[in-house]
């Protein structure tokens, strides 16, 4: 599955035009990246294996009795997590905001969980040398030296490099701040507000209505005239499965969604797939075509669009804009690295033997630029002549998808092809039509 956008809205910006240039030196050095940002006028960096997104933090839900750093609880596609003002934590000083004003942070994956922090700005992605990195100095004592993983020193810039886990984690001395425990000492807050009366017993309608509250809540799944028929068909299923249990909890919701997602998500596309892609699209042998995919995940989506795209169209220049919310998904989709036998027949002659595995050849790999963008936060999109977002709309709000949609009918031609998921139906948002029908279904503006 693509990753989902929540409701904690990450940041539309590329943080990674910094990292192309760190790769420009010699790369068997950068054996470390971090996300850097500023706290009380210094610059910080956290290893980037501990984050899961860069977000923009608004409407949180205020936790009585709790420190003067939690901030609150936040949904983030339905996870309540504890959002901590790291700030407030080192007693830093903090420019006052107004109600309502969003917040700049990162969500910070930690040994028992998620948990958000607020800082003053997000940088940008800084590759070092491990080797490079110095140990913590009392010079530092704005905040706790055993919070410092170390410092180091880049583009004439001194970071300071923060310990999450130790910050954050269970084993800190600050009462817990991990999402389990946040939910335990806030009297049992719970994700759902699911219904928990059977189905059966309640008006189709109504039964919808509820199933949708629910995903929605849990997983950000969104029912709208996208996929609504389908929805509507997985209740009637539903019923019968679970003798008209409702949708209670996340292991249920993503058991109700699991027939949801498009055959081949998350590997590359198969047979009968990627020959129905290459038959839908259309031709431009010799010219120039530019396609989009957000929602690339880890990269197999988009590395088989290129090469769909290269084998229709050998002599042709193509450009595939590929984006995802998903920091580390992004950041390490370039140097996608498979199994020989992961590799479908239809793609040899694209990928070359590495040392470890086989990856794709300079030409593929170069045809395709992965950015950090989320669809939530932002109305400027590649001009395309294909665009391949399967299951992503789904899962943004339904004014988002409008919003899309309209955009991108704006911005297309009746000649640009849009492939959604198996279950999504573009016809039924209005302004698209239908144009090939088979193993894959392909839309165009009307």
């Amino acid at each position: 599955m693509a990753d989902s956008v929540g409701t904690a809205g990450t940041v539309t910006r590329s943080l990674f035009a910094s990292q192309i240039e760190d790769d420009s030196a010699e790369r068997e050095e950068i054996d470390f990246k971090m996300v850097t940002f500023s706290l009380g006028g210094k610059d910080y960096g956290v290893d980037i294996m501990r984050v899961k997104e860069i977000a923009k933090f608004e409407q949180f839900t205020y936790v009585p009795n709790t420190q003067p750093f939690v901030s609150g609880v936040y949904n983030l596609r339905g996870d309540i997590i504890s959002v901590i003002d790291l700030r407030v934590m080192f007693n830093l000083p903090a420019s006052q905001r107004s109600a309502g004003d969003t917040q700049d942070g990162l969500i910070i994956r930690l040994d028992t969980g998620l948990i958000g922090v607020i800082v003053d700005s997000i940088d940008k992605v800084v590759g070092i040398a491990s080797d490079t990195i110095q140990p913590p100095h009392p010079i530092f004592a704005d905040i706790n030296i055993r919070y410092i993983s170390g410092v180091v020193e880049h583009d004439s810039k001194l970071y300071i490099i923060l310990d999450s886990e130790r910050i954050l984690g269970e084993s800190a001395d600050e009462p817990p701040t991990s999402t389990g425990e946040m939910i335990r000492e806030t009297g049992g807050l719970t994700t759902a507000g699911a219904p928990t009366a059977p189905l059966e017993k309640m008006p189709a309608n109504d039964q919808v209505a509820n199933i949708a509250q629910t995903l929605s809540t849990l997983t950000g799944f969104t029912v709208t005239d996208l996929n609504r028929r389908w929805v509507e068909r997985r209740v009637e299923e539903w019923q019968r499965e679970r003798a008209g249990n409702p949708v209670t909890n996340e292991v249920e919701a993503e058991e109700f969604l699991r027939p949801f997602y498009s055959v081949d998500t998350g590997r590359f596309w198969q047979g009968g797939l990627m020959e129905g892609v290459m038959a839908a699209l259309p031709r431009n042998e010799s010219g120039n075509i530019a396609a989009w995919n957000p929602g690339s995940g880890k990269g197999f989506e988009s590395y088989s669009l290129a090469v769909a795209l290269k084998r229709n169209n050998p002599e042709a220049r193509i450009k595939v804009w590929a984006s995802d919310s998903d920091l580390i998904s992004v950041s390490t989709a370039p140097n996608l690295s498979v199994d020989e036998r992961a590799i479908p027949d239809g793609y040899k002659e694209f990928v070359v033997e590495g040392t470890n595995g086989y990856t794709f050849s300079e030409e593929i790999r170069k045809a395709i630029l992965f950015e950090f963008s989320d669809l939530a936060n932002t109305s400027n999109f590649p001009p395309s002549d294909v665009i391949v977002m399967r299951d992503v709309l789904s899962f943004l709000s339904e004014g988002d998808q409008a919003r899309i949609l309209r955009t991108i009918g704006e911005q297309s031609g009746p000649q640009a092809r849009i492939v959604v998921g198996d279950n999504e139906d573009l016809t039924a948002m209005g302004g698209f039509t239908l144009v090939s029908e088979g193993s894959v279904r392909v839309y165009a503006p009307e």
